[in-house]
Formats: C-alpha cells, sequence, structure tokens
C-alpha cells in the first residue's frame, strides 16, 4: 500500500500461514465451544489463584502485595482496542496517549512517557520490556482482547522476585488455556478512530488433555487529531498471528507451546534537530515499519504435595526502523523454578534464570557505540515462607543477579501477612529494589539541541552509570465484607536514589556543524520521595448491576539541589496526583448489556495538562447464540482532549478524540 500506512504481508503471510495451519493439522475432531465467559461473584474474584506476586498459584485474598485482577468479563465489557487502554482499569497506573500508537505509563507515578523505564511488563511470564531503549514499545504489545484471561498488576517492587526492571511494579497478561477457547470466533468492527479491525480464532480438542488454537487479527487505525484540530500524521495499521498447544496435566506434567508473529506500519512526526546544518530544529517525517515473533515453551509438574517444578524458555526476535532507533534485538530466556514444602508451616520457593541479549542498533537520531553488543544476566532467587502462628505468615526472600552493566546486585524483601479472619488480610511489605541500567544509558549519544549557534548539546551514556535505588514500605488490607461488596486498599511510602540525571560536562571541540559540544551525561544525580495510596470498591447492587469504584492518589517530591539537570525535578510535576473511575455493568433485559466507564484524571502540572473526565460505553445486543452486536463509544463527554506533551523527545501534542466503533462478533 502507500505512504498512508497499507501493511506489506507477504513476509508475515507465509509465518501466519504455519500459524494458522501448522497446529490445526495435529488436532483431531471437532468439539463445540466451551468457552466460558460467565460473570466472577466478588467472593469468587477473591480466591482466584494468581501468579505475578508470589511467582506460584496462590489467592487473591492471601497476597502479601498490593495486587489487582482485571478479569475477563470486564476486559470484554471495556471496549477496550489494546492492552494499554485496558490499563487505564487498573488503580494506581497512569496511562496518557501521546499519539496513535503511542502511550507513556507509569505505576505510582514517574510516568516517562514513551521512555517510561520502571516496570516490567510480561506475557504469559514472557518479557515484553525492550532490553535496549529505556522502556517499552507498546504498538508491539498485543493480542487477541478476548482470549486474556486476565491481567494481574503488582503496584510496587516485585525485583526480589523478577528482577531489575520490576521497579515500581510489574503487569502479567495472561492469556486463557486453549481448552477455554473449543470453537472458532470471528469479529469484525468499523468505527471513526478505528477505521476497521477483525480477528479470527479457532480452537480443538485432539485426545485426552491435548488442546490448541490459533489465530489471526489485523487493523487499521485513524490519525490523531492536534489541537488545532489538523491531523497528527500517526495513522497506525497492524496484523499479528500465532498459535497455542497446550497437552498434559499438571500432575503428570503440563507443557504450553506459544508462538505469535507480528508486523506494523505507522506514520510518525517529529520535531528534531536538522541533521549536519547547526540549525536548531525541523519538522521531520517517517514511515515507521515493525516486525516481530516469540516462543514461549513452558513445563510445570506438581511431582507431590510437597514439590512443584517449573520451567520456562523464551525466545525473541524483534526489528523497527523508526526517527529514533533502527534496531534489531535477538534475546533468549531460560527460567528454572522449584516450589518445596516441606511441612505445613515452612514453605521454600527458589529458581535460576539466564537472559541473553544480541542487538544490533544503527544510527538514527539516537545513536550507539558500539552499535552491535552482547549482554546477559544471570540470576537466582530463594523465598522462605513461615507460619507463625495461624493467622499470621513471614516471608522473607532475596534476588541475586549479575548483569554486564552494574555486575552483582542484591534486592531483598520482608512482608508480613495477618489473617484475623477467613475474609479480612492485613499485610505489610519491606522492599529493596533496583532497576538495571539499559543499552541507552551507558552507550547512547543523541545530537540533542543547540546552546548556542555555536554549541551542539549532547547526550551520552556513560558506562559509570549506576543501577537507580528504592526503599518502599508498604501496607494493605482487604475485606471480603460479604458476596456484595469487597474492600481493598494499599498504602506507601518509597525513597529512592541515584535516580538518573542529565548533567553537563565541559565544552569539547567538534568536527560537526557547530565548533563545540556540550556533552550531558547520565549520572545518578537526584533522589527522591513519593506517598500515596489507591483504593478498590466492588459491589453487587442486584443480580443485574455491579461495579466498581478505584481512587489512586500519588505525591512525590525530588531533591536534586547538585544537580545541574534543569529537568531533573520533572518527575514532582509529571503525574497526575488524583485518579478516580468508576464502572458499571448492567444485564438488562432481552439480552442486552450496557456497560460505562467514568474516569477522572487530575492535571499534569509539568506539562499543562488540565484534568479532564471521561465516559466509555458499549452496549452489546445478543442477536442468537452465535451472534452479539456491540456499539462502543468512547471519551463520549468532550471532544478531545490532552494527556501529555513529550517536549523532550519533539512529540508534537495530540488530543484524545471522541470515537465509536460498530463490532459483529460470531461463534461458529
Amino acid at each position: 500500500m502507500g505512504d498512508r500506512g497499507g501493511v506489506n504481508g507477504r513476509r508475515l503471510a507465509k509465518i501466519l500461514n504455519f500459524c494458522w495451519l501448522g497446529p490445526l493439522y495435529l488436532l483431531g475432531v471437532p468439539a463445540q465451544s466451551m468457552e466460558n465467559l460467565t460473570e466472577l461473584s466478588l467472593e469468587q474474584l477473591m480466591n482466584v489463584n494468581i501468579s505475578v506476586s508470589a511467582r506460584r498459584g496462590e489467592r487473591l485474598q492471601d497476597s502479601s502485595a498490593a495486587v489487582y485482577i482485571l478479569k475477563n468479563s470486564t476486559i470484554q465489557r471495556s471496549g477496550a482496542t489494546s492492552i494499554p487502554e485496558l490499563l487505564r482499569l487498573v488503580p494506581g497506573v497512569e496511562v496518557t496517549r501521546i499519539g496513535k500508537g503511542k502511550w507513556g505509563i507509569g505505576i505510582r507515578g514517574f510516568n516517562g512517557g514513551i521512555f517510561t523505564n520502571r516496570l516490567l511488563i510480561l506475557v504469559d511470564g514472557r518479557s515484553a520490556f525492550s532490553p535496549a531503549k529505556i522502556g517499552m514499545f507498546w504498538d508491539t504489545l498485543d493480542t487477541l482482547i478476548e482470549d486474556i484471561d486476565r491481567i494481574e498488576v503488582v503496584r510496587g517492587p516485585g525485583t526480589a522476585l523478577w528482577g531489575g526492571n520490576a521497579f515500581n511494579g510489574v503487569i502479567n497478561i495472561v492469556t486463557k488455556h486453549s481448552c477455554d477457547t473449543i470453537g472458532g470466533k470471528a469479529s469484525v468492527a468499523a468505527g471513526d478512530e478505528e477505521r476497521w479491525f477483525g480477528s479470527i480464532r479457532y480452537g480443538k480438542a485432539f485426545g485426552n488433555n491435548r488442546y490448541g488454537r490459533a489465530y489471526f487479527k489485523s487493523f487499521e487505525r485513524d490519525d490523531a487529531t492536534r489541537p488545532d484540530g489538523s491531523d497528527n500524521y500517526d495513522q497506525w495499521t497492524g496484523s499479528q498471528g500465532g498459535f497455542r498447544l497446550d497437552f498434559g496435566s499438571v500432575e503428570q506434567g503440563a507443557t504450553s507451546l506459544q508462538f505469535n508473529a507480528y508486523e506494523g506500519n505507522q506514520n510518525e512526526e517529529l520535531i528534531l534537530p536538522a541533521p549536519g546544518s547547526g540549525s536548531a530544529t525541523e519538522l521531520r517525517r517517517k514511515h515507521v515499519s515493525y516486525s516481530g515473533m516469540n516462543f514461549l515453551a513452558h513445563w510445570e509438574k506438581q511431582a507431590s504435595d510437597k514439590h512443584n517444578f517449573r520451567s520456562r524458555f523464551t525466545a525473541d526476535h524483534s526489528k523497527r526502523d523508526d526517527l529514533f532507533f533502527d534496531l534489531e534485538i535477538n534475546s533468549y530466556d531460560l527460567d528454572l523454578q522449584h516450589d518445596f514444602k516441606p511441612t505445613a508451616a515452612n514453605r521454600l520457593l527458589w529458581g535460576l534464570a539466564y537472559r541473553l541479549t544480541k542487538d544490533n542498533l544503527q544510527d538514527q537520531y539516537i545513536r550507539y557505540r558500539p552499535t552491535r553488543r552482547e549482554y546477559a544476566v544471570t540470576s537466582g532467587f530463594v523465598q522462605y515462607e513461615h507460619q507463625l502462628l495461624k493467622s499470621l505468615r513471614a516471608i522473607m526472600g532475596v534476588k541475586i543477579s549479575h548483569n554486564d552493566f552494574t555486575g552483582e546486585e542484591q534486592q531483598p524483601n520482608m512482608r508480613m501477612v495477618w489473617t484475623p479472619q477467613k475474609n479480612m488480610t492485613f499485610w505489610l511489605a519491606s522492599s529493596d529494589a533496583r532497576r538495571t541500567p539499559s543499552r541507552t544509558e551507558h552507550d547512547v549519544i543523541i545530537d540533542f539541541d543547540l546552546l548556542n549557534p555555536a554549541v551542539q548539546l549532547q547526550i551520552r551514556g556513560d558506562e559509570a552509570f549506576e543501577s537507580e535505588r528504592l526503599k518502599a514500605y508498604e501496607f494493605g488490607w482487604r475485606f471480603n465484607v460479604s458476596d456484595r461488596l469487597t474492600l481493598d486498599t494499599a498504602l506507601y511510602y518509597n525513597e529512592y536514589e541515584d535516580l538518573r540525571t542529565l548533567e553537563p560536562g565541559a565544552p569539547e571541540p567538534s568536527t560537526g556543524p557547530t565548533p563545540f559540544i556540550v556533552p550531558l551525561i547520565a549520572t545518578n544525580g537526584a533522589a527522591a520521595t513519593s506517598r500515596g495510596g489507591e483504593l478498590s470498591v466492588g459491589f453487587k447492587a442486584s443480580p443485574s448491576w455491579r461495579g466498581e469504584f478505584i481512587y489512586s492518589y500519588v505525591d512525590i517530591e525530588v531533591e536534586a539541589d547538585q544537580s545541574n539537570d534543569p529537568n531533573a525535578d520533572n518527575a514532582e510535576r509529571e503525574s497526575p496526583r488524583h485518579k478516580a473511575a468508576v464502572t458499571s455493568h448492567w444485564d438488562l433485559p432481552r439480552q442486552v448489556e450496557l456497560s460505562t466507564t467514568l474516569r477522572y484524571v487530575d492535571n499534569i502540572e509539568q506539562h499543562h495538562i488540565d484534568a479532564y473526565t471521561a465516559l466509555d460505553l458499549k452496549v452489546s445486543k445478543v442477536l442468537s447464540p452465535n451472534a452479539t452486536l456491540s456499539l462502543v463509544g468512547r471519551n463520549l463527554l468532550t471532544g478531545g482532549h490532552q494527556e501529555f506533551v513529550d517536549r523532550v523527545v519533539g512529540t508534537p501534542p495530540v488530543e484524545v478524540d471522541r470515537s465509536a466503533y460498530l463490532q459483529l462478533v460470531l461463534k461458529f
């Protein structure tokens, strides 16, 4: 297709033909769909097994961390078409849209726009975080929304179990077991901002404890809109497909194999320094392309009541060519884990992991020296849990790792859990976390801006840059009041040290268009404290009406008196202090469902972003047992609002518009 963003699908089509047809050749006799989309009760939700907070199955009610579960029914009723938009429904998570395919996402503040770098993103335990960039390419994080079983979000450090990127939190996207997706499902939708999107998925059972599914999806999204009403030149198209196979039982040894491949294009426009001219800036445009594939193999066996073994291997390949990056990255992970429970009062969880990354980062606006690098992380963790009293547990753990940027790191934590009654839990936690530097903070070179016509400012990485440090203190309370009301709250106080700043160095002669360069060197030059809390209240007012209220508060103070970086204290004013949302779901007569989400987000002082209130709505009508028609409206209260302005990287300001789409879902 032309410059407006069509996907060149020939190479992807070959991969997807394999994804679609390969596993289905292995499948046996077709089975009727057994997909279970029933609504969990509030009590059942508290008993759901989660894996992200303890790296093993445990009830949400028993968790010793600030965990929130975005369950499948809420995901389906939201009308969201991307994972970042779903995360708006989670307390303590800040989501800001910067463009049609660009988001900034933070947990408990520190939302750095497109270079957000203090949280870990997992998909079924596979890390989706870019090991080279300071952050996450959110446009590459995709799957079938209807195949997400739940999204588990830990607010607060998870580094003692998951490692250095789990600094402020962990997001784990858990997809459904393929036994829960038997049969076929196809959907097609069209709208204004969402020009069109569609998907097809088919699953089968083949023999005892053997299941599989394959899927394909594609979409096209219109340009975002600028505050003056003009288009932002960021139309976005993409396609993705893959398969999942599950076979065996946990008692005998359960294996899961997953493969996904994706490709996409979007237009990009940034205000950047004019290359080689010495002039201030210019408006630059590029047709962005990205592609990748990933593979996951997971094995688990419950050998006895005392022993559970897990292993996981993942491989990830990604390519990207945009105004910032021209990159190709291959990464490989091996993770081994043993859960040992010798007595009813004692439990020992330990594991080993190895991650290898090979990258090729060619010169764009962002340059790296060297352009190719291979680096590894070796780690091990141990966590001991002891039942002090019938209602009191103590948990102690540490993760020890070695990486090629800072060497050895130790990240301990301690937790206490008190359950005075079956439906009530109090917990305390103290954590010492590290955020491991990325390639960017050690090896980057960016001709950033002109101090004057004779002096070029140049951002540089530095091998002396150390890990950022965090001491976190948390308290939480969960109370399942009744089958109609649940309460979950968490309070925290965080102390950050060695936060990244860019400190000016001595002027140097230049061979470029300006006579001199002043380097801005990545340095651990700031500290900060943050305090806040989150509240979620689930309610079921009647058999046909249920909903939830969530609220978040964060206050950040940065200490950078010794820093010469004028942006060192930006984090104080880059996040909204108050966020609240109310979701409601009604089951109406004649098989009609109505879902609404009303959100309030406080102002962002740093970027002069006003507070806003947004309303999302979805109405669904079951036309037949195999057909459902839905109408979705988003941001219905205003014509548009801004959420973030990333002036550091020259992103033009955009507004999130009012939008709507119509969707038809068919089962077969």
